[in-house]
């Protein structure tokens, strides 16, 4: 992707980095930083807190925000740190809650976990809770329907209203578009699962503790999770942010090469592939960061798609999938993503327009198979 100079995405990328960076200096194009134009890409893509952790770093630059700018940023990212306090709490209460009542073990999957690899854990934008246990399907199903008796049963999950938090109780972690390649990366989570509940955290100034994933199994796993909303909806940076922070953290040439077996395996090398791009032309990560080397021309595909959906494509115009039935957003879904089919023929020719008709079947026979064992 290419930019002008007089582009306002040169400046906001340089200040972006500007915050991920710890010990980066102050970027020369700072002194025409629209700062309101900076706060509604930043509410955009719920990357606020990230922003204003770069701005708190310019208490001494002439360049920094004026007195009302910064009011209205520390308006919202008091909001986001509240938010983030009540979904540890709610998270960790959620946790204490399945396994002294029911016996029931469940780690974090991004959400909070993520957060957790901020070098602020109030800075991201939190949203629900998603938990994944070690319980079966429809045991956690009436579990579930016992806290909140309207959960809605969904493919992969039944959302749960219980605490002040919404909550996302999971059957399996993530799926793919493709029938075949989900079988296999249900196999690769199978495989890591009971590793998932041995590792306790402790949350920032004593708000509880939860049980966070492991990172060769978060690296498989939040890709499927980017994957899937890139094909269904759209992402945003925040979710980029959230990887390039589990990349910081390190690995192995042994762990990078056996995480990118399984990435081949279920079809998400070339995606991934497309995310490195981001993660080095727009974050600036170290090349010893990377899983693979950048595909620049899909990664640039990727990144203008982030910047016209915005945050789980809330912004994206092109596209409405909000209060549409389920056939209508089915037939939306195929649409759109005919624009990736060259890329991408198995998520979007023989893959999501099959397995959706299999998700809607699988969510019957669910509560086909509940609403018998009530009887």
């Amino acid at each position: 992707m290419e930019y002008k100079n007089n582009d306002p995405f040169i400046r906001i990328f340089d200040f972006l980095r500007f915050c991920l960076k710890e010990d980066a200096k102050e970027p020369t194009s700072l002194e025409d930083m629209d700062w309101d134009e900076l706060y509604a890409f930043g509410n955009k893509q719920a990357i606020l807190g990230v922003l204003f952790h770069g701005i708190k770093k310019l208490s001494d630059s002439p360049h920094r925000p004026n007195k009302q700018q910064i009011l209205k940023w520390y308006a919202a990212c008091s909001f986001i740190e509240q938010a983030n306090r009540q979904a540890y709490k709610d998270a960790s209460a959620l946790t204490t809650l399945l396994q002294e009542k029911y016996g029931v073990h469940g780690c974090v999957l991004k959400g909070q976990t993520n957060a957790l690899m901020y070098p602020d854990p109030y800075m991201r934008t939190s949203g629900d809770i998603d938990l994944w246990t070690d319980a079966k399907t429809l045991d956690i199903i009436r579990i579930s329907r016992q806290l909140d008796p309207k959960g809605e049963i969904g493919y992969h999950h039944i959302e749960l209203s219980y605490f002040k938090t919404p909550v996302e109780v999971h059957f399996f972690p993530s799926f793919m578009g493709n029938v075949w390649h989900e079988y296999k990366l249900r196999k690769f989570f199978d495989q890591c699962k009971k590793e998932q509940f041995k590792h306790q955290t402790a949350l920032p100034d004593g708000l509880g503790k939860i049980y966070t994933v492991t990172d060769d199994f978060n690296r498989v796993f939040q890709l499927s999770h980017l994957m899937h909303h890139f094909f269904f909806e759209g992402i945003g940076l925040r979710q980029m942010i959230d990887y390039y922070y589990l990349l910081l953290r390190g690995f192995s040439e042994e762990e990078r090469l056996k995480t990118v077996h399984i990435l081949k395996s279920v079809g998400m090398y070339k995606f991934t592939a497309a995310v490195m791009y981001v993660m080095k032309e727009i974050f600036s990560l170290p090349d010893k960061f990377l899983l693979m080397k950048p595909n620049n021309r899909i990664g640039k595909i990727l990144m203008s798609e982030i910047l016209i959906a915005g945050n789980f494509g809330f912004h994206d115009h092109r596209y409405s999938f909000a209060g549409k039935s389920v056939y209508s957003q089915y037939f939306i879904e195929i649409y759109r993503n005919l624009h990736f089919a060259i890329d991408f023929p198995s998520e979007t020719v023989w893959g999501r327009p099959i397995s959706r008709w299999w998700h809607m079947i699988y969510k019957a026979y669910l509560r086909r198979q509940l609403g018998h064992s009530s009887k």
